[in-house]
């Protein structure tokens, strides 16, 4: 009885369906759907306008209370580096009592500075280098000071001498790293500011170039507080920009310099025309990472690895475990522990020396370990090197420009991977730099890349060791940009 009423009032509700056909049905259904892709449409679209940024927020990071608001001192200083009998007399005094430590046979660079060598830097130092002569130099551009968030900013500010009518100058800021400084740009500086004089093109790329210091190096003031990061610095670095007047300009990094400007390129999208890099951090890891590293090497073309990606990235274990290994000893104590190494450094000139010079043969050429005097004159002078050391002695800043790792990495170094880089992008990547990144992989964070470049030559400093070569293609990446 039961199965009856069932199958009754079964077809009672089949028969009540069947008048719904499929006329019916579309009726309803395609609305429906139209209605829910056109929203999802519409979510994905306006996502996709929304661009993720980092926030600029605010700081301050000088000593005491900081003023009220529009109390602050907002003025452009000239500076010029000055030296005394003094300073160059505790120099020599330091010198004269460097104690010589014997290294082992066949040292060469492979267990840091060979000693030997550094002997002969230090008669030189004593003896020949003329560091009045190099504090000329470093004043032939003109030097500024500005306070920003309660700092002093140091900055060189470099503009053409002849600029034809009609021609357009576009800014360009240049962002050093470690253990390097504004110096390292000298080289570069004129080749950008006067290109034609110097062969590179017909002029119709022209710059002038703003190198300011990190703060806690050179004659920029160090932060009085904890937690001075890129971010800050990108913050600081765009509030200079816009208080000499620029409102969009171009930037340019590597090492530090290159977080600091994709810092700013992630803070401010708007205010920048185009980025420049010649070293790129890319910390995220993953599956599709480690998948792409193992197929790579067998089937590069699978994972869109190059030729040349493949010659600088493989063997992998060697190239990215065991030499960063070698070469990042420095890293670990500087994030952890700064103070401790950075005050023995800070009273030692000889020391000062060995550290950072040491950093300047085997990031130009990992070859030059093998090298007794480092290969470093085969690429620069001792004048350039030492002045650069120099730099670091006579303002103290080892010990702040050692602390800005610490600063950085007691953060999680991935955030910086997670807000995407929008803006033009350029990159020059040079065959001896500590890492290669393939450029698939540089696309995970910087999504619009107008040039990458595998330069034939150099290392780590690039404007100091294979300034043409840079310029050229800073060049190359402006012109593109330009004809967007």
């Amino acid at each position: 009885m039961w199965r009856e009423s069932l199958s009754n009032a079964w077809e009672s509700i089949v028969s009540r369906i069947r008048p719904f056909d499929y006329s019916q049905k579309n009726a309803v259904l395609v609305p429906v759907a139209a209605l829910g892709v056109g929203g999802m449409l519409l979510c994905w679209l306006r996502s996709g306008r929304k661009m993720k940024t980092i926030d600029m927020g605010d700081g301050w990071w000088g000593a005491g209370e900081r003023p009220p608001k529009g109390k602050e001192d907002t003025s452009i200083r000239p500076f010029k580096i000055e030296t005394s009998d003094q300073e160059i007399e505790d120099l020599h005094q330091r010198l004269d009592r460097f104690r010589f430590t014997p290294h082992v046979e066949g040292a060469a660079f492979h267990y840091g500075f060979n000693s030997s060598y550094l002997r002969k830097v230090v008669d030189y130092w004593r003896n020949q280098f003329d560091w009045r002569k190099q504090v000329e130099v470093l004043n032939k551009y003109p030097h500024f000071h500005t306070t920003i968030e309660g700092i002093d900013i140091h900055f060189i500010h470099v503009k053409p001498s002849y600029v034809p009518h009609g021609q357009a100058v576009r800014p360009l800021l240049m962002v050093h790293g470690w253990p390097g400084s504004f110096y390292e740009f000298y080289k570069i500086i004129p080749l950008l500011t006067e290109p034609a004089k110097h062969g590179l093109n017909e002029g119709d790329v022209v710059f002038e170039v703003i190198c300011p210091s990190i703060p806690g190096y050179a004659f920029s003031e160090a932060s009085h507080q904890k937690g001075f990061d890129s971010i800050a610095t990108a913050r600081i670095f765009h509030k200079l920009m816009n208080r000499l007047g620029f409102k969009e300009y171009y930037l340019q990094g590597g090492d530090w310099g290159s977080r600091i400007t994709t810092n700013m390129a992630q803070m401010l999208p708007q205010s920048v025309k185009g980025l420049h890099l010649n070293l790129v951090f890319i910390m995220a890891q993953g599956l599709g990472k480690m998948i792409s590293t193992m197929l790579g090497a067998y089937v590069p073309w699978l994972v869109g690895f190059s030729r040349e990606d493949v010659r600088r990235f493989y063997p992998f274990m060697e190239k990215n475990i065991y030499e960063v290994l070698r070469e990042s000893g420095y890293l670990h104590i500087q994030a952890t522990k700064p103070d401790t190494a950075g005050c023995g450094l800070n009273d030692s000139p000889v020391g000062l020396a060995a550290y950072i010079m040491e950093k300047f043969s085997t990031w130009t050429d990992k070859s030059f370990r093998t090298k007794d005097d480092g290969g470093l004159e085969s690429k620069y002078s001792l004048d350039e090197l030492l002045t650069n050391v120099m730099i670091y002695w006579v303002t103290s800043s080892i010990v702040s420009s050692m602390r800005y790792y610490k600063e950085n990495f007691s953060k999680d170094p991935r955030i910086h991977d997670r807000v995407s880089v929008h803006v033009p992008t350029g990159i020059a990547a040079f065959p001896q730099e500590i890492v290669h990144v393939p450029r698939v992989w540089t696309k995970k964070v910087y999504k619009n890349i107008v040039t990458y470049t595998y330069m034939p030559r150099g290392g780590h400093f690039a404007a100091f060791e294979e300034p043409k070569l840079l310029a050229q293609d800073i060049m190359q990446f402006v012109r593109k940009v330009e004809q967007l």
